[in-house]
């Protein structure tokens, strides 16, 4: 009996990559069809399974107004010293990406006080820490006539009247460095590492006198006991969290400058969040009914060629699309109107590119040194623009490549 042997099918190597194409460009049609679907308003509401709704940060919003009595021990270079408390504690507010912030001074009788007013999403116990506390630190070590062990004052080596000052405080580390370290449990939590310049060798003779024994580091008044390693030179004070979010707070507190004078709260006012309600709806289909009218005059009035507006017209449609849909399935807060100056800006930069594609590489570099310095330099709103924007250059970029594909395939494909 003869066996019966299949007919070999021979690919030709460019029939391979023809289909090849074909195949990856109905699954970018897919792609770009399911960001659509998944970032236009309501779609949300389609699938009980899933959920793609925007979550806008206007409801999350809270006001408070504090002010700061100080107290100025010392008289010289006060309006100097004034200028440097608000100026770390702005650094502060910066840093944590408080939203809106406003610290200014003024004198009533005898008295100086500091005014904050901040309005943000942020947590509202770690913006009380970071505003309230002066975090002045200073090093001390034990008295030899104090019992550190007695059972019935527990609060004795927490105090500082029971503690000699030596000569070390806050200004003489260059930086103290928050990590996560395995404390007395055996269990991970973070710890301030205090690093001081190398060339202060006076640090280095302190921990060799008080190797092994127990010093104390001071607070704005509350005394943390701290073994000093007899192994190593390391000084390490505990944070008394393992949570991320307060050791970013205790970070900007020991390293956002030293306070040069106490202070205490003399008032908290909450207030109403002054925050615009917008319709993220109607936005979505101003911006679109805009661009739309934008194009068509570019196309009728200006006659730019249709293919520079097919491919900056679809690469839009992706970058954006696909930010906003990234914002939804990761349920990312986000400020409406910052969303809108968001996909206006990119939409502009992506036609600019795709008018002068040439300079594509020229342009997104000197864009993305621009929003560098705006994430370095900037507060509240602009920082969060200028750090969404670097995602969204790198994103349009991609999209101009997969659009560029994407049309040529189609357009062999459908024989245009």
């Amino acid at each position: 009996m003869k066996r019966f042997k299949f007919p070999k099918i021979k690919f030709k190597k460019g029939n391979l990559k023809d289909f090849s194409n074909y195949i990856l460009s109905i699954l970018i049609s897919s792609v770009i069809l399911a960001l659509i679907l998944i970032s236009l308003p309501l779609t949300e509401r389609i699938s009980s399974s899933s959920t793609y709704d925007l979550l806008n940060k206007s409801s999350m919003y809270w006001a408070k107004e504090y002010v700061l009595k100080l107290t100025l021990q010392d008289q010289t270079d006060v309006a100097g010293k004034i200028d440097r408390t608000k100026s770390i504690l702005q650094t502060r507010l910066r840093n944590f990406g408080v939203e809106q912030s406003n610290i200014s001074s003024y004198q009533e009788g005898e008295d100086e006080y500091i005014k904050v007013n901040v309005q943000t999403t942020k947590e509202k116990e770690l913006i009380d820490t970071l505003i309230k506390s002066p975090y002045i630190v200073e090093i001390l070590t034990r008295k030899d006539d104090v019992n550190y062990e007695d059972t019935e004052n527990p609060l004795i080596p927490y105090l500082p009247e029971n503690y000699n000052t030596t000569d070390f405080n806050g200004a003489d580390f260059r930086n103290v460095f928050v990590t996560k370290l395995k404390n007395s449990a055996g269990e991970y939590s973070y710890f301030a590492l205090f690093k001081t310049w190398p060339w202060r060798t006076d640090w280095k003779e302190f921990l060799e006198q008080y190797s092994g024994q127990t010093v104390g580091v001071s607070i704005d008044g509350f005394v943390t006991p701290v073994q000093i390693s007899a192994q190593d030179s390391t000084f390490a004070v505990s944070a008394s969290t393992s949570e991320d979010r307060y050791a970013q707070a205790t970070d900007l507190l020991y390293n956002s400058g030293n306070i040069p004078l106490t202070y205490s709260v003399e008032k908290e006012e909450e207030f109403e969040s002054d925050i615009a309600e917008i319709d993220y709806i109607k936005l979505t289909e101003g911006i679109l009914v805009a661009i739309l009218f934008i194009y068509i005059y570019l196309l009728l009035i200006e006659k730019t060629p249709k293919k520079t507006l097919i491919q900056s017209g679809l690469s839009s449609i992706i970058t954006v699309s696909g930010w906003i849909t990234y914002l939804k399935i990761t349920s990312t807060p986000i400020d409406i109107f910052i969303l809108a100056l968001e996909v206006i800006a990119i939409v502009v930069i992506i036609r600019l590119i795709t008018e002068n594609i040439e300079s594509r590489l020229n342009v997104t570099v000197l864009l993305l040194i621009v929003a560098i310095f705006g994430v370095l330099f900037g507060s509240g709103y602009v920082k969060m623009f200028t750090k969404d924007l670097i995602i969204l250059l790198i994103f349009s970029n991609l999209s101009l490549l997969i659009t560029s594909f994407y049309i040529t395939n189609v357009k062999k494909s459908l024989k245009l």
